[in-house]
């Protein structure tokens, strides 16, 4: 039997084709049912390239946000730092005595203000101590001038206690210490800068009170301070002497001396006078200071010296503390 073999070129690839069929693409022609057109590219490639670009842009962010959260918090912890180096730098500079928190020279919690204790090892400076709990009190007195010329520096200023209640127990108190205040105050002018006296009960209990005066008087080459004291019986309302609170005689001036280098370091005008002139400063009326503390009695007397300036100087007795 005959077969008759048809040949042709493909329409497609131009490639020979043999009953019909390309030998080359496949192609099929001439009424065969089971050719199938060549399908087009699908979608899927470009949904993949897709995802990557949306999976690239996630990780771009994710390392944005981490750097950004980093760089954020290594500047907050820089600004701390500094804010806190800042802070301890002002506190180091700024010692407020009012408000800081520190110990004094005995290792005790110091808030600023001198409160003097009995157990102090002596006396460290002229401060008030007043009670409220006795049958009488302290007002206090201000007592000023002030000159029209506001260029004239020459001025008055007393601040000083008086006794309240006793129904007038203690007129005659108050009258010595207002002279004791006032002392300076018709001679103010005769200082550049005037005077200021400033006044302290230093002690007081149902039957004695000290009071101290710290005048400081303005001289063209400086201040020349000075400190009276006086102390009273309240009972009788008479002052007590010095030589009553204790003996100033020689053995008075062998505890000075040694009390002055333990309290104050030693002082020049002290340490270059004699023992006779030490006694001599504290047995005058007008020199000699003597005054209650709750630490002890206070002993001690201002001088005046061209060679070691002038001044004022006591130490703490402590076993004639009251």
């Amino acid at each position: 039997m005959s077969e008759e073999k048809n040949f042709g070129f493909c329409p497609r690839c131009g490639a020979l084709m043999h009953d019909g069929v390309c030998r080359s693409c496949g192609y099929r022609g001439g009424g065969y049912t089971n050719y199938s057109p060549v399908q087009q590219p699908k979608a899927a490639p470009e949904k993949k390239n897709r995802k990557g670009l949306i999976l690239a842009l996630c990780i771009v962010c994710a390392v944005v946000l981490i750097i950004g959260l980093i760089l954020a918090f290594v500047f907050l912890s820089s600004t701390l730092t500094r804010a806190a180096r800042e802070t301890e730098v002002y506190e180091e500079e700024y010692d407020d005595p009012y408000s800081g928190d520190y110990f004094d020279e005995f290792g005790d919690y110091d808030s600023g203000y001198y409160v003097p204790d009995e157990d102090d090892p002596y006396y460290r400076e002229i401060t008030d101590c007043t009670r409220t709990d006795l049958e009488y009190g302290i007002s206090w007195i201000v007592d000023s001038i002030t000159p029209d010329d506001d260029e004239d520096y020459c001025t008055y200023y007393a601040t000083y206690p008086l006794l309240k209640g006793g129904d007038g127990a203690y007129d005659s108190i108050n009258e010595e210490i207002t002279g004791k205040a006032l002392q300076y105050k018709e001679a103010y002018t005769d200082y550049p800068g005037g005077c200021s006296t400033y006044g302290y009960v230093t002690y007081m209990d149902e039957s004695k009170i000290s009071v101290v005066f710290q005048h400081d008087l303005y001289e063209e080459n400086g201040t020349l301070p000075r400190v009276t004291a006086v102390t009273f019986d309240l009972e009788s309302g008479q002052e007590i002497k010095p030589e009553q609170m204790t003996a100033v005689d020689e053995e008075l001036v062998m505890r000075f001396r040694a009390q002055n280098e333990t309290q104050n370091g030693g002082v020049e005008f002290v340490e270059n006078s004699s023992d006779e002139d030490l006694l001599a400063l504290l047995r005058d009326p007008q020199t000699g200071i003597f005054f209650y503390s709750p630490v002890g009695l206070e002993a001690g007397f201002n001088y005046e010296s061209g060679e070691y300036s002038s001044g004022w100087v006591t130490v703490t007795l402590k076993d004639q503390a009251l």
